[in-house]
């Protein structure tokens, strides 16, 4: 029992290092990627992106990072919710019996 807790523990801080999501502008200038809790990992500028004023480009570039880190925590929560789900519904039958 104590051994399936702690590899699923384990699972699940592989996830959280793991994880990311990349999110692009609609005009496709700008591309983020980011983990869980605002892990930016990287921040694509296409030439086109220069053609855009320093505060659309600041702009571009925070929601896009915002966006990134929201899709980052909810595959994360989402993974982890399903890793951990089996070890209680085990814990629940273990102790049923």
């Amino acid at each position: 029992m104590h051994g399936d807790i702690h590899s699923r523990l384990a699972e699940a801080q592989r996830l959280a290092a793991e994880v990311t999501a990349e999110v692009e502008s609609e005009d496709g200038t700008v591309r983020v990627t980011a983990g869980p809790g605002g892990d930016i990992r990287r921040i694509d500028l296409s030439m086109s992106a220069f053609d855009l004023s320093g505060v659309e480009l600041g702009e571009t570039v925070t929601a896009l990072v915002k966006a990134a880190a929201d899709e980052a925590d909810r595959e994360l929560s989402e993974a982890i919710r399903q890793t951990l789900a089996g070890m209680f519904s085990a814990e629940r039958q273990e102790k049923d019996r």
